[in-house]
């Protein structure tokens, strides 16, 4: 009997391409984007699979380098370690759903802080369905959905790395960095028992990525600086003094997995990760210099080397957790799965106003814990051999609470005691159902229909300090989509879809953090809504593998951030807009010859403000960090064995900090400026199952500034096990 379950579970890494002699058929199987794994020709929309090639032979730092080279996908802010990752899809911001094996990553924040600590080589296969999924996945499911899988052994297998890399230029690139995986499985008792445990670290010096300004603001104060030199003015006319230090930081990664079969229809897994990472900064650089020529740090009484909530040293840790059981029948199969996933994190820095300093003294903290459980309950028939019912329901609850305190020696950590001057929290609990219907007509010509209820409401809100409670959030929202796929010739194929999609307002949009400028609580945000629609077509020959897709979003209830922070125009996020977000992903990959390849993808994204009663001037503009262009070119030689190496180059325009569009200045900070970077990965795999590999990153050291400024030119050495 055909097992689904073991799909599911273990997703078969096929190789796409079935050829009888010059016939190329479209066929894969995936799980994102569809109840079951299902053939990739028949889910609706652009779908994109990373296999374990991509993954190790090209240069990627951490895993979600692997998907930033497809089309229509970008990482936010993405300069060396980012203690807030975020992926954006189809330029939605908090519109993509993250999972990891199928757990759901996302929470209440809207936030994904473990893929800074997933090890890169723990995964083994990544899939990314682009467009609205929430008739499958519910909230966030808006720009689309990413799963990062990791494998299961069917025989013995070990893997062992270590590798280290640094700056090519001083304080440009993360300095001595250290970087260590081992993992070991294996299959028992005619394979029926399959265990793996692996485990990662990483350490790194850092480099700087932000500067220092003598005040919050950055403005020129005379009486403050007018006595000392070396200092600057930006692009913006903010002085600057120095760099913010180092980020130096650790990551650590367990997991372990288990899946037993007990009985020939039946099978019960079980995973469990706990990882962390930890960051501190050091090493600040002052250019101030008194009248005798040293080096200046105290400026006016204050040491603006910390304090900037930019700053600050933290630990966060995420438990994650899965549990669940599969029954295969004769033509339907039940799977029950439990998980959880959830975050125990501090963070903190100094208060320089009454007297903090990069040593110690006065600071604040902001504490973070949250917990997102789901219980799942899935239910497939197959109907006939041309139809199939799936149908499902999904509860959760979720919690996350956030606290800030005054403490009176920052350097240290210590139990909290006393109140919170801020803080705010709720709980969220949400019943859902959806069922849908694949049918494949003809052998050329199939459909997908499918509808998801949710039933979303917040309960045990609260807040302390200078918030205002907003009113607890209650919504019901009907996902459906259609989607039919047509395949023109065995190796053409064209795709449609239609569907909405949704995702609920963030704490941290609705209590936005109190550093860089002035906030004011969002009260009664609502849904974010957005129906979206995608028509394609995707050919493989021998000559050439291509994809080329339209799609379009209309976004109504749109979230975004308003105001400047300042005390006439604070900033906050509101429902004050219609927008538009229609563009171009194209993908191409084409064999040159032997094991040689040329690869390239490009997304053209306009994502406009249609109608804003609220602010009548952000009409017609740019949402706020949405490149118009982006590309990627790669010219790859793979092969399992022997030589394999890799050089990408990743473009984009320039893009908004805000939805005014302030003109974007080069070389300051806070700005998008447009991006290249230029890697290259070359390794060699010996017969035995050593493989050595050398990385150079940014190699033209093409400094631009993403928000923060992106690492320099660097390099990264590697030796690495696989039996």
């Amino acid at each position: 009997m055909f097992k689904i379950h073991k799909l599911h579970l273990l997703v078969i890494l096929a190789s796409g391409v079935l050829c009888a002699e010059d016939t190329y058929m479209l066929q894969n199987s995936v799980v994102t984007g569809s109840a079951m794994a299902t053939d990739i020709a028949k889910i609706p929309g652009n779908i994109s699979v990373v296999d374990s090639a991509h993954i190790s032979h090209l240069p990627n730092q951490k895993i979600t380098d692997t998907i930033k080279k497809l089309a229509g996908v970008m990482m936010y802010r993405d300069v060396g370690f980012n203690p807030r990752p975020a992926i954006k899809i189809r330029g939605i911001n908090y519109g993509t759903l993250v999972m990891l094996d199928g757990v759901i990553l996302n929470d209440l924040e809207g936030e994904n802080r473990i893929l800074n600590q997933i090890s890169l080589y723990d995964v083994t296969r990544v899939e990314v369905a682009r467009g609205a999924f929430s008739s499958l996945y519910g909230t966030n499911a808006i720009g689309g959905v990413v799963n990062f899988i990791t494998s299961m052994p069917t025989k013995l297998e070990v893997q062992a790395l270590a590798g280290y890399g640094s700056e090519f230029v001083s304080d440009t690139a993360d300095k001595n960095l250290y970087r260590f995986y081992g993992s070991v499985g294996d299959a028992f008792f005619d394979k029926r028992l399959r265990l793996k445990i692996s485990g990662g670290f990483t350490s790194t010096q850092g480099y700087p990525s932000f500067p220092t300004y003598p005040n919050s603001a950055g403005e020129y104060t005379p009486s403050v600086l007018s006595n000392l030199s070396g200092w600057y003015t930006d692009a913006q006319g903010r002085q600057i003094i120095g760099d913010g230090g180092k980020r130096k930081y650790n990551t650590w990664d367990i997991r372990a997995k288990a899946e037993f079969d007990l009985t020939e229809s039946s099978t019960i897994s079980a995973m469990f990760s706990a990882s962390n990472h930890n960051y501190d900064f050091h090493d600040f650089k002052s250019y101030l210099r008194n009248a005798s020529g040293d080096v200046v740090y105290d400026v006016g009484g204050k040491d603006y080397f910390v304090g900037s909530g930019y700053g600050g040293y933290g630990s966060y840790t995420n438990l994650v957790g899965a549990l669940s059981f599969t029954q295969d029948f004769e033509r339907s199969m039940l799977k029950i799965a439990f998980s959880s996933a959830n975050l125990i994190s501090w963070w903190q820095d100094a208060d320089i106003s009454n007297g903090g300093n990069r040593f110690g003294g006065a600071g604040y903290t902001q504490d973070i814990t949250t917990s997102n459980n789901y219980l799942d309950m899935i239910y497939h028939v197959d109907l006939s051999d041309k139809h199939r019912l799936v149908s499902a329901v999904q509860f959760r609850y979720l919690d996350l609470d956030q606290s800030n305190y005054n403490v009176a020696n920052w350097r240290e950590v210590k139990e909290r005691s006393g109140a919170p001057y801020r803080a705010y929290g709720s709980k969220a609990f949400v019943g859902s159902t959806y069922i849908s219907w694949d049918a494949a007509w003809l052998e050329s010509l199939s459909t997908s229909l499918g509808v998801r209820y949710d039933y979303w409401r917040n309960f045990d809100g609260y807040t302390i300090g200078a918030l205002a409670a907003s009113n607890p959030l209650q919504a019901s929202e009907f996902s459906p989509k259609a989607s039919i796929n047509y395949k023109i010739l065995p190796n053409w194929i064209t795709k449609a879809s239609i569907g909405s999609g949704f995702r609920m307002p963030t704490l941290r949009e609705a209590y936005p953090p109190m550093s860089h400028g002035i906030w004011i609580a969002s009260q009664n945000l609502k849904p974010e809504r957005g129906l979206s629609f995608e028509v394609g077509t995707e050919f493989l020959s021998k000559y050439i593998k291509t994809s080329l897709y339209y799609f379009q979003t209309e976004l109504s209830n749109m979230i975004y951030r308003v105001g400047n922070g300042t005390a006439e125009n604070p900033r906050h996020y509101s429902n004050a807009g219609y927008g538009r977000i229609n563009g171009i992903e194209l993908s191409a990959e084409i064999p040159i010859y032997g094991a040689l390849s040329l690869e390239g993808s490009y997304t053209l994204t306009s994502a406009k403000v249609i109608k804003n009663d609220a602010d009548p001037r952000v009409v017609g503009k740019q949402l706020q960090e949405v490149p118009e262009h982006i590309g990627n070119i790669a010219l790859h030689y793979n092969q399992p064995r022997g030589f394999f190496g890799s050089l990408w180059t990743y473009l984009t325009s320039s893009f908004y900090d805000d939805v005014l569009n302030t003109p974007v200045l080069s070389n300051t900070f806070g700005h998008h400026e447009a991006q290249f970077t230029l890697n290259a990965k070359i390794g060699y795999m010996f017969n035995n199952g050593i493989e050595v590999s050398f990385q150079a990153l940014n190699m033209t050291n093409n400094r631009y500034y993403d928000y923060y400024i992106v690492a320099g030119a660097s390099y990264y050495a590697q030796l690495r096990y696989v039996l």
